[in-house]
């Protein structure tokens, strides 16, 4: 988020640059699903160029982000820098980060409910056993248990954003309707339509 940061990760791009083209981009395929990568504490990145990436990351409304902290990579030209943002502060940059489009992607998911989807049913998934990290799994948030004849299976729409849902175990490897009935920030929960 920051041409400082760019210019010593050696990209040949600015934030202006990025933002122009992303604007054709949207406009040209209206709806499109958006991902980046984000690096936090690369070398010499002070907190105003990371906020300025926080920023970004409000502006744009990404889909997905993957995160990372900065550490060397043997090989890399950004090995010979010095790496003088402290691990605690990376750490927290990158809670926070990750906290940020969290939320973005819970309210992007959330404009799905509802509406039917196509997926590429790809997985027969184990049922879900965890708890949310209140201890408690909110109604809303519980898969129904597969019928007779039914497995649980996940797939991509053409988004792709990963969907659950259950269904006969020959629906892998083909298209399948689905009308979304929970979102996450990490994945929608449907049933066949």
């Amino acid at each position: 988020g920051d041409d400082g940061v760019l210019r010593r990760m050696g990209r040949q791009y600015t934030i202006e640059h990025y933002l122009e083209r992303l604007g054709r981009i949207r406009k040209a395929v209206p709806g499109i699903a958006l991902s980046t990568d984000v690096i936090v504490g690369f070398p010499g990145e002070t907190e105003e160029q990371y906020q300025r990436t926080i920023d970004l990351l409000r502006q744009v409304r990404y889909d997905t982000v993957f995160a990372a902290a900065f550490s060397p990579r043997p090989g890399t030209p950004a090995q010979r820098l010095p790496d003088d943002v402290s691990p605690a502060e990376k750490r927290v940059r990158l809670n926070e980060l990750l906290a940020v489009q969290e939320g973005i992607a819970l309210e992007r998911n959330t404009s799905w409910l509802g509406r039917t989807t196509e997926v590429l049913v790809d997985t027969v998934t184990r049922a879900r056993t965890h708890a949310h990290e209140d201890g408690d799994t909110a109604e809303a948030d519980r898969a129904a248990p597969p019928r007779p004849g039914e497995v649980n299976l996940s797939g991509r729409n053409r988004e792709n954003r990963l969907v659950h849902l259950t269904g006969p175990a020959g629906l892998v490897g083909h298209l399948a309707q689905v009308r979304i009935a929970h979102a996450g920030p990490y994945a929608l929960r449907g049933v066949l339509a």
